[in-house]
Protein backbone atom coordinates (compact mmCIF):
# COMPACT_ATOMS: atom_id res chain seq x y z
CA UNK A 1 0.00 0.00 0.00
CA UNK A 2 0.69 3.54 -0.27
CA UNK A 3 2.76 5.59 2.28
CA UNK A 4 2.05 8.97 3.02
CA UNK A 5 4.54 11.55 0.95
CA UNK A 6 5.23 9.09 -1.81
CA UNK A 7 2.97 10.69 -4.68
CA UNK A 8 1.10 7.24 -5.25
CA UNK A 9 -2.79 6.77 -5.46
CA UNK A 10 -5.12 4.81 -6.76
CA UNK A 11 -7.49 6.25 -9.34
CA UNK A 12 -11.35 6.09 -9.54
CA UNK A 13 -10.67 4.00 -13.08
CA UNK A 14 -8.89 1.53 -11.18
CA UNK A 15 -5.28 1.87 -11.90
CA UNK A 16 -2.71 3.10 -9.94
CA UNK A 17 -1.04 6.55 -10.65
CA UNK A 18 2.69 7.99 -9.66
CA UNK A 19 3.23 11.52 -10.15
CA UNK A 20 7.15 12.72 -10.34
CA UNK A 21 9.00 15.84 -10.37
CA UNK A 22 10.19 16.62 -13.70
CA UNK A 23 11.09 19.90 -13.70
CA UNK A 24 12.04 22.71 -11.27
CA UNK A 25 11.88 26.19 -12.77
CA UNK A 26 14.10 29.18 -12.00
CA UNK A 27 11.65 30.35 -9.02
CA UNK A 28 12.05 27.21 -7.05
CA UNK A 29 8.58 25.93 -8.77
CA UNK A 30 7.82 22.37 -9.38
CA UNK A 31 6.22 20.73 -12.57
CA UNK A 32 4.78 17.11 -11.92
CA UNK A 33 4.63 14.38 -14.46
CA UNK A 34 2.46 11.26 -14.07
CA UNK A 35 2.80 7.01 -14.70
CA UNK A 36 0.35 4.54 -14.69
CA UNK A 37 -0.08 1.27 -14.01
CA UNK A 38 -2.42 -2.02 -13.03
CA UNK A 39 -0.92 -2.84 -9.64
CA UNK A 40 1.03 -0.37 -6.95
CA UNK A 41 4.00 -2.47 -6.70
CA UNK A 42 4.21 -1.89 -10.97
CA UNK A 43 3.65 2.14 -10.79
CA UNK A 44 6.15 2.53 -7.74
CA UNK A 45 8.83 0.70 -9.99
CA UNK A 46 7.71 3.17 -13.16
CA UNK A 47 8.38 5.81 -11.03
CA UNK A 48 11.41 5.29 -9.32
CA UNK A 49 12.78 4.88 -13.01
CA UNK A 50 12.28 8.37 -13.83
CA UNK A 51 13.18 9.75 -10.55
CA UNK A 52 16.65 8.24 -11.26
CA UNK A 53 16.34 8.11 -15.00
CA UNK A 54 14.84 11.67 -16.06
CA UNK A 55 15.77 11.32 -19.82
CA UNK A 56 15.17 8.05 -20.37
CA UNK A 57 18.51 6.17 -19.78
CA UNK A 58 20.88 8.52 -17.74
CA UNK A 59 21.74 8.52 -13.97
CA UNK A 60 20.00 11.44 -12.39
CA UNK A 61 22.16 12.74 -10.03
CA UNK A 62 21.89 14.74 -6.92
CA UNK A 63 24.36 16.85 -7.88
CA UNK A 64 23.24 21.07 -8.11
CA UNK A 65 24.15 23.18 -11.19
CA UNK A 66 26.43 24.98 -7.98
CA UNK A 67 28.56 21.49 -7.38
CA UNK A 68 28.82 20.59 -11.24
CA UNK A 69 30.47 23.88 -11.88
CA UNK A 70 32.63 24.08 -9.32
CA UNK A 71 34.00 20.70 -9.84
CA UNK A 72 34.21 21.76 -13.54
CA UNK A 73 36.42 24.79 -12.50
CA UNK A 74 38.54 22.77 -9.98
CA UNK A 75 39.62 20.05 -12.82
CA UNK A 76 40.29 22.74 -15.20
CA UNK A 77 42.15 25.35 -12.72
CA UNK A 78 45.77 24.37 -13.62
CA UNK A 79 45.05 24.53 -17.04
CA UNK A 80 43.80 28.04 -17.46
CA UNK A 81 45.63 31.30 -16.64
CA UNK A 82 44.85 33.31 -13.05
CA UNK A 83 43.19 35.51 -15.33
CA UNK A 84 40.75 33.06 -17.18
CA UNK A 85 40.00 31.40 -13.86
CA UNK A 86 38.89 34.65 -12.27
CA UNK A 87 36.88 35.72 -14.84
CA UNK A 88 34.86 31.96 -15.31
CA UNK A 89 34.67 31.89 -11.35
CA UNK A 90 32.90 35.52 -11.26
CA UNK A 91 30.12 34.83 -14.52
CA UNK A 92 29.60 31.67 -12.07
CA UNK A 93 29.10 33.64 -9.10
CA UNK A 94 27.30 36.66 -10.87
CA UNK A 95 24.88 35.03 -13.06
CA UNK A 96 24.97 31.14 -13.23
CA UNK A 97 24.76 30.09 -9.29
CA UNK A 98 22.32 33.24 -9.04
CA UNK A 99 19.88 31.73 -11.34
CA UNK A 100 20.47 27.74 -11.39
CA UNK A 101 22.74 26.93 -8.22
CA UNK A 102 20.37 25.26 -6.31
CA UNK A 103 18.66 22.98 -8.96
CA UNK A 104 20.19 19.57 -9.73
CA UNK A 105 21.66 18.26 -12.77
CA UNK A 106 18.84 15.86 -12.92
CA UNK A 107 15.86 18.60 -13.25
CA UNK A 108 17.94 20.70 -15.71
CA UNK A 109 15.53 21.22 -19.02
CA UNK A 110 15.66 23.27 -22.39
CA UNK A 111 12.85 25.09 -20.89
CA UNK A 112 15.14 25.91 -17.71
CA UNK A 113 17.90 27.37 -20.11
CA UNK A 114 15.93 29.19 -21.98
CA UNK A 115 14.54 31.23 -19.08
CA UNK A 116 17.86 31.50 -17.49
CA UNK A 117 18.75 33.23 -21.40
CA UNK A 118 15.69 35.34 -21.08
CA UNK A 119 16.59 36.42 -17.96
CA UNK A 120 20.04 37.42 -18.28
CA UNK A 121 18.74 39.81 -21.02
CA UNK A 122 16.09 41.35 -18.92
CA UNK A 123 16.10 40.91 -15.56
CA UNK A 124 19.54 41.27 -15.56
CA UNK A 125 19.99 43.50 -18.91
CA UNK A 126 23.06 41.73 -20.14
CA UNK A 127 24.14 42.62 -23.89
CA UNK A 128 23.48 39.25 -26.12
CA UNK A 129 27.15 39.37 -26.49
CA UNK A 130 28.07 39.52 -22.68
CA UNK A 131 25.02 36.72 -22.06
CA UNK A 132 26.45 34.22 -24.84
CA UNK A 133 29.49 34.51 -22.39
CA UNK A 134 27.72 33.42 -19.73
CA UNK A 135 26.12 30.35 -21.87
CA UNK A 136 29.46 29.46 -23.16
CA UNK A 137 30.62 29.15 -19.16
CA UNK A 138 27.19 27.28 -18.64
CA UNK A 139 27.90 24.78 -21.67
CA UNK A 140 31.57 23.90 -20.59
CA UNK A 141 30.33 22.64 -17.21
CA UNK A 142 27.81 20.85 -18.79
CA UNK A 143 29.65 19.37 -20.99
CA UNK A 144 31.92 18.31 -17.92
CA UNK A 145 28.68 16.96 -16.31
CA UNK A 146 27.72 14.32 -19.03
CA UNK A 147 30.87 12.54 -18.20
CA UNK A 148 31.71 12.90 -14.36
CA UNK A 149 27.88 12.93 -13.28
CA UNK A 150 27.26 10.59 -16.61
CA UNK A 151 23.57 12.23 -17.35
CA UNK A 152 21.69 13.76 -20.00
CA UNK A 153 22.14 17.77 -20.04
CA UNK A 154 20.10 19.83 -22.60
CA UNK A 155 21.99 21.59 -25.46
CA UNK A 156 22.82 25.46 -25.19
CA UNK A 157 22.08 27.67 -27.89
CA UNK A 158 23.63 30.88 -27.83
CA UNK A 159 21.73 34.05 -28.93
CA UNK A 160 22.51 35.52 -32.83
CA UNK A 161 23.85 39.04 -32.45
CA UNK A 162 24.95 41.28 -34.45
CA UNK A 163 28.66 42.13 -34.97
CA UNK A 164 29.15 45.20 -32.72
CA UNK A 165 30.45 47.77 -35.50
CA UNK A 166 34.37 48.68 -33.93
CA UNK A 167 35.75 51.78 -33.30
CA UNK A 168 38.66 52.79 -35.43
CA UNK A 169 40.06 56.41 -35.29
CA UNK A 170 39.44 58.12 -38.31
CA UNK A 171 43.04 59.73 -40.30
CA UNK A 172 41.84 62.81 -39.16
CA UNK A 173 40.72 61.63 -35.47
CA UNK A 174 44.27 60.29 -34.89
CA UNK A 175 45.74 63.87 -36.00
CA UNK A 176 44.08 65.47 -33.30
CA UNK A 177 44.43 63.27 -30.74
CA UNK A 178 48.26 63.11 -31.78
CA UNK A 179 49.03 66.96 -31.73
CA UNK A 180 46.99 66.79 -28.36
CA UNK A 181 49.38 64.48 -26.59
CA UNK A 182 52.36 65.97 -28.08
CA UNK A 183 51.44 69.59 -26.51
CA UNK A 184 50.74 67.44 -23.16
CA UNK A 185 53.91 66.14 -22.73
CA UNK A 186 53.71 63.60 -19.61
CA UNK A 187 54.13 59.90 -18.66
CA UNK A 188 50.47 58.98 -19.78
CA UNK A 189 50.99 60.94 -23.33
CA UNK A 190 54.25 58.98 -24.27
CA UNK A 191 52.13 55.35 -22.78
CA UNK A 192 49.06 56.37 -25.36
CA UNK A 193 51.70 57.26 -28.15
CA UNK A 194 53.31 54.26 -27.71
CA UNK A 195 50.57 52.09 -28.27
CA UNK A 196 49.30 53.90 -30.90
CA UNK A 197 52.39 53.57 -32.63
CA UNK A 198 52.90 49.75 -32.16
CA UNK A 199 49.30 48.19 -31.33
CA UNK A 200 50.82 47.04 -27.54
CA UNK A 201 48.04 45.72 -25.89
CA UNK A 202 47.43 48.10 -22.34
CA UNK A 203 48.55 45.21 -20.01
CA UNK A 204 51.91 45.01 -22.38
CA UNK A 205 52.78 48.23 -22.10
CA UNK A 206 52.17 48.97 -18.39
CA UNK A 207 53.96 45.86 -17.40
CA UNK A 208 57.34 47.19 -20.19
CA UNK A 209 60.59 47.85 -18.20
CA UNK A 210 63.26 49.74 -19.72
CA UNK A 211 65.43 46.32 -19.71
CA UNK A 212 62.93 45.09 -22.82
CA UNK A 213 64.18 48.01 -25.24
CA UNK A 214 66.91 46.89 -27.03
CA UNK A 215 68.71 48.66 -29.90
CA UNK A 216 65.17 49.85 -31.07
CA UNK A 217 63.51 47.26 -30.55
CA UNK A 218 60.75 46.15 -27.63
CA UNK A 219 60.80 42.74 -26.44
CA UNK A 220 57.23 41.74 -25.23
CA UNK A 221 57.30 39.12 -22.67
CA UNK A 222 54.62 39.50 -19.94
CA UNK A 223 52.19 41.51 -19.13
CA UNK A 224 50.15 43.15 -15.78
CA UNK A 225 46.88 42.85 -14.44
CA UNK A 226 45.00 43.90 -11.70
CA UNK A 227 43.58 40.02 -9.83
CA UNK A 228 42.40 38.37 -6.89
CA UNK A 229 44.72 37.49 -4.65
CA UNK A 230 44.01 34.04 -2.24
CA UNK A 231 43.03 36.48 0.63
CA UNK A 232 40.21 37.84 -1.89
CA UNK A 233 41.60 41.17 -2.31
CA UNK A 234 42.47 42.25 -5.77
CA UNK A 235 46.39 43.12 -6.35
CA UNK A 236 48.54 44.03 -9.37
CA UNK A 237 50.23 41.27 -10.97
CA UNK A 238 52.68 40.37 -13.56
CA UNK A 239 51.98 37.15 -15.73
CA UNK A 240 53.05 35.56 -18.65
CA UNK A 241 51.91 37.32 -21.72
CA UNK A 242 48.21 36.24 -22.93
CA UNK A 243 49.31 33.54 -25.65
CA UNK A 244 53.02 32.26 -26.66
CA UNK A 245 52.46 34.40 -30.03
CA UNK A 246 52.34 37.16 -28.20
CA UNK A 247 56.15 36.55 -26.51
CA UNK A 248 57.38 38.95 -29.46
CA UNK A 249 60.05 41.44 -30.84
CA UNK A 250 59.18 44.29 -32.35
CA UNK A 251 60.61 47.37 -34.60
CA UNK A 252 60.00 50.91 -32.35
CA UNK A 253 58.82 53.06 -35.42
CA UNK A 254 61.29 55.83 -36.40
CA UNK A 255 58.98 58.82 -35.43
CA UNK A 256 58.76 57.50 -31.85
CA UNK A 257 62.63 57.17 -31.51
CA UNK A 258 63.38 60.76 -30.00
CA UNK A 259 60.24 60.70 -27.54
CA UNK A 260 61.80 57.14 -26.01
CA UNK A 261 65.19 58.49 -25.54
CA UNK A 262 63.70 61.66 -24.01
CA UNK A 263 61.88 59.37 -21.26
CA UNK A 264 64.46 56.54 -21.41
CA UNK A 265 65.87 55.20 -18.11
CA UNK A 266 68.70 52.93 -17.02
CA UNK A 267 65.71 50.89 -15.24
CA UNK A 268 62.44 50.30 -14.23
CA UNK A 269 58.98 50.57 -15.40
CA UNK A 270 58.75 52.92 -18.94
CA UNK A 271 55.02 54.21 -17.57
CA UNK A 272 57.07 54.86 -13.99
CA UNK A 273 54.81 58.31 -12.95
CA UNK A 274 56.87 60.99 -11.02
CA UNK A 275 55.70 59.51 -7.84
CA UNK A 276 58.03 56.49 -8.73
CA UNK A 277 54.84 53.80 -9.31
CA UNK A 278 54.13 52.41 -11.89
CA UNK A 279 50.94 53.02 -14.15
CA UNK A 280 48.53 50.02 -13.97
CA UNK A 281 45.96 49.58 -17.13
CA UNK A 282 42.94 50.75 -15.07
CA UNK A 283 44.82 54.22 -14.56
CA UNK A 284 46.01 54.52 -18.11
CA UNK A 285 42.61 53.66 -19.61
CA UNK A 286 40.86 56.63 -17.27
CA UNK A 287 43.83 58.96 -18.21
CA UNK A 288 43.42 58.12 -22.06
CA UNK A 289 39.95 58.29 -21.74
CA UNK A 290 40.31 61.89 -20.08
CA UNK A 291 42.26 62.42 -23.50
CA UNK A 292 39.40 61.78 -25.62
CA UNK A 293 37.01 63.99 -23.63
CA UNK A 294 39.65 66.54 -24.22
CA UNK A 295 40.04 66.13 -27.81
CA UNK A 296 36.11 66.27 -28.01
CA UNK A 297 36.36 63.33 -30.04
CA UNK A 298 33.98 60.48 -29.83
CA UNK A 299 34.58 58.24 -26.87
CA UNK A 300 36.94 54.99 -27.58
CA UNK A 301 38.52 52.44 -25.29
CA UNK A 302 42.43 52.24 -24.68
CA UNK A 303 41.99 49.37 -27.16
CA UNK A 304 41.01 51.48 -30.18
CA UNK A 305 44.58 52.33 -30.41
CA UNK A 306 45.09 48.89 -31.10
CA UNK A 307 42.27 48.67 -33.73
CA UNK A 308 43.74 51.82 -34.99
CA UNK A 309 47.21 50.81 -35.51
CA UNK A 310 46.07 47.78 -37.17
CA UNK A 311 44.41 49.49 -39.96
CA UNK A 312 46.96 52.46 -40.64
CA UNK A 313 49.34 49.79 -41.28
CA UNK A 314 46.98 47.87 -43.85
CA UNK A 315 46.37 50.76 -45.42
CA UNK A 316 50.73 51.46 -45.48
CA UNK A 317 50.34 48.52 -47.45
CA UNK A 318 51.85 45.99 -44.87
CA UNK A 319 50.84 42.16 -45.48
CA UNK A 320 48.70 40.79 -43.37
CA UNK A 321 51.14 38.36 -41.97
CA UNK A 322 53.67 40.86 -41.00
CA UNK A 323 50.85 42.54 -38.95
CA UNK A 324 49.74 39.36 -37.17
CA UNK A 325 53.61 38.75 -36.16
CA UNK A 326 53.52 42.72 -34.33
CA UNK A 327 50.33 42.08 -32.88
CA UNK A 328 50.85 39.14 -31.28
CA UNK A 329 48.53 37.11 -32.94
CA UNK A 330 48.50 32.68 -33.15
CA UNK A 331 47.24 33.20 -36.49
CA UNK A 332 46.54 35.80 -39.82
CA UNK A 333 42.37 34.82 -39.13
CA UNK A 334 42.41 36.77 -35.97
CA UNK A 335 44.22 38.95 -37.49
CA UNK A 336 42.00 40.07 -40.69
CA UNK A 337 38.57 39.24 -38.21
CA UNK A 338 39.50 41.23 -35.38
CA UNK A 339 41.32 44.06 -36.63
CA UNK A 340 41.84 44.96 -40.13
CA UNK A 341 39.09 47.66 -40.65
CA UNK A 342 39.09 49.13 -44.11
CA UNK A 343 38.50 52.67 -44.71
CA UNK A 344 36.25 53.78 -47.36
CA UNK A 345 39.17 55.97 -48.82
CA UNK A 346 41.02 52.40 -49.24
CA UNK A 347 37.82 50.62 -50.37
CA UNK A 348 37.77 53.47 -53.03
CA UNK A 349 41.83 53.59 -53.86
CA UNK A 350 41.49 49.40 -55.01
CA UNK A 351 37.84 50.24 -57.06
CA UNK A 352 40.03 52.84 -58.63
CA UNK A 353 42.27 50.35 -59.41
CA UNK A 354 40.01 48.37 -61.63
CA UNK A 355 39.74 49.38 -65.30
CA UNK A 356 37.38 49.16 -68.22
CA UNK A 357 38.17 47.00 -70.94
CA UNK A 358 36.75 46.38 -74.25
Amino acid sequence: MPRRGENIFKRKDGRWEARYVKEVTLDGSKKYGSVYAKTYHEVKAKQLLRINQPFGGARKSTATIDDVMQDWLNQCKKQLKISTYQKYQTTIRNHISKQLGKIRIGNLTSITISQFTDNLLTIEGLSKETANNVLIVLGMGLEFAKTHYQTIVPDIHLLRSSRAKTRVLSVYEQEILVHYLLSHDNIFSFGILLALYTGLRIGEICALKWEDVIENTIHINKTMQRLKNAAGKTEVMILPPKTISSDRIIPIPASLLPIIEKYRRKSGYILTRPNGKYTEPRLMQNKFSECIKACGLERAHFHTLRHTFATRCVEAGMDVKTLSEILGHCDVKTTLNKYVHSSFDLKKQGIDKLSLTI
